[in-house]
């Protein structure tokens, strides 16, 4: 395998698995997040909003899920909390050797790029923090 093969593999299994860890985040962020409203971006109430625009799903149906949501919610908390630490400890790692891959222009470009991001999530904690 040549090099520059070899690093596009690397770059392709990368890729691969910060969308794949990025989506599940995003998932269990999403997931986590208090019902502030009905609609997109609100959290539980987004996932809602989906399941009930996707399924067609009744009133009755809705709110019955909605209560099982609720239900499940701290759980899910508790366990994003116990596997937030490796989470980032991976994420860190992943960002790493992807960083090596780059350009010098590129490297700056990305991290400006993870920076907006961290920012927008650091938003998106503290706007559906619980009050």
């Amino acid at each position: 395998m040549t090099k520059s093969t070899r690093s596009a593999t690397l770059l392709l299994i990368a890729a691969f698995l910060l969308g794949g860890v990025g989506g599940a985040a995003l998932h269990a962020t999403l997931e986590r997040q208090p019902p502030q409203r009905e609609g997109r971006g609100a959290g539980r109430g987004d996932y809602l909003a989906r399941l009930t625009d996707d399924l067609k799903l009744t009133a009755e149906q809705r709110d019955s899920i909605r209560v099982v949501l609720d239900h499940y919610h701290p759980r899910m908390d508790s366990v994003w909390e116990s596997i937030r630490p490796r989470f980032e400890t991976l994420r860190g790692e992943l960002r790493s050797e992807i960083r090596i891959q780059l350009t010098p222009d590129q490297q700056r470009q990305f991290d400006d790029l993870l920076e907006r991001r961290d920012a927008e999530r650091r938003r998106r904690d503290t706007t559906h923090a619980p009050r």
